[in-house]
């Protein structure tokens, strides 16, 4: 069995990502048979933190030093304005950073894909709101019945975690609710609203254990497949 290890920004995607992560490999045939989640990710914070080379090899370095890795996924949001003080399309980033993993084994040693939620992680509970409707948190709090959502949680509302925090009884915490929600999370109807980001993540999942399963590894996504 190998080993997938999860880079996450902050405290509640720690708990959250491997959750989310499950579920998809869940949906993947004979994918347990192959690969686990690792259940403690690296918190690497944002995106300008990471794409400082010393700071990603030394993260990669780390990971790598847990027992049968297979594959690391690297999961970010995407609501910064600014990548190193510029405008920069996520999927260029995205290519820049597999090809710079690449230098340290990412694709040849181990398997590494790196996925931008297009604002935020909360964007896609949101895209699943309607599967929660009326749970009960462990506190007694419940998720509300009626909520009017977004047309496109991909594009609005861009503080996810402040619509979040205005819907739910008592608001949002990630450090508290982020878990709750990712568990309540139904893969189908988040399916249903084509999130770009959302079957970026199924496909680097899918990547991820098709690369394990056929001993291949894999670096994505990457100028190199060009």
């Amino acid at each position: 069995m190998k080993r997938i290890v999860l880079f996450v920004e902050g405290e509640g995607e720690a708990e959250a990502a491997p959750v989310l992560v499950n579920k998809l490999v869940n949906e993947i045939p004979n994918a347990r048979n192959a690969v686990f989640v690792d259940p403690k990710p690296f918190r690497v914070g944002e995106i300008n933190k990471l794409m400082r080379k010393k700071s990603l090899g030394q993260k990669i370095l780390s990971a790598n030093k847990r027992t049968n890795v297979g594959g690391i996924l690297i999961l970010l949001d995407g609501d910064i304005r600014k990548i190193q003080g510029h405008n920069r399309c996520l999927i260029e980033v995205a290519k820049q950073l597999a090809d710079q993993v690449a230098e340290l084994g990412g694709g040849t040693i181990f398997s590494v894909a790196f996925v931008f939620a297009l604002q935020e992680f909360e964007s896609w509970l949101i895209a699943s709101f309607d599967s929660m409707r009326g749970k009960e948190f462990p506190d007694g709090r419940r998720m509300p019945a009626e909520a009017e959502l977004p047309d496109n949680v991909e594009i609005s509302p861009r503080d996810a975690k402040g619509w979040l925090t205005k819907t739910i009884e008592d608001g949002y915490r990630p450090t508290r609710d982020q878990a709750q929600l990712t568990r309540w999370l139904d893969i189908d109807t988040v399916k249903a609203k084509n999130l770009r980001s959302f079957q970026r993540l199924e496909s680097a999942v899918n990547e991820l254990v098709t690369a394990i399963q056929k001993n291949q590894h894999v670096a994505t996504p990457s100028n190199r497949e060009q």
